[in-house]
């Protein structure tokens, strides 16, 4: 029933494909670079960004410095798009997918289609955009903490 960590590697690894692309100017980016700044094992991030790309949501560069870009818009790329393409979650229950074999006799059906519903239209309202203004805003402060506590030992 839950997220898999299929959809939180790919979260972290299309946000750091955005900051490398917009923040550091590169062009494209490799998945042994994401995946080492990300620790994600290579292998399951290659997996990961085919179906990414099969889904129009990453573009691919072939060749000797190739790597992706994101074909979306930070901004327009929905969570829930990314979480469909990758998890399609609760789809394991017969009653979400159409196939319950027990139709109106089924007594929980209305729990999991609130519950898929609830899940669905929360990733629809936030984008891929909101979590890159979130990680720049928890690096800053980062940056603050550690500038301020550099200041305090200069000034000891």
């Amino acid at each position: 029933m839950a997220l898999t960590v299929k959809s939180s590697y790919a979260l972290r690894a299309l946000f750091e494909l955005a900051v490398l692309t917009k923040d550091e100017g590169k062009e494209r980016v490799t998945i042994s670079e994401l995946s080492e700044r990300q620790n994600i094992p290579k292998d399951f991030l290659e997996k990961i960004f085919s179906e990414l790309r099969e889904a129009g949501i990453l573009k691919s560069i072939r060749g000797k410095y190739g790597g992706y870009v994101l074909a979306k818009d930070p901004k327009n790329l929905k969570l829930s798009e990314i979480v469909k393409v990758l998890d399609n979650p609760l789809q394991s229950y017969d009653c979400i997918t159409g196939e319950c074999k027990l139709e109106i006799n089924c007594a929980v059906e209305f729990v999991w289609k609130r519950v898929h519903n609830a899940m669905i239209l929360e990733l629809d309202k936030l984008t891929l955009q909101d979590i890159i203004d979130y990680g720049t805003a928890v690096a800053n402060l980062e940056r603050a903490k550690t500038l301020d506590k550099e200041s305090v030992e200069i000034d000891s």
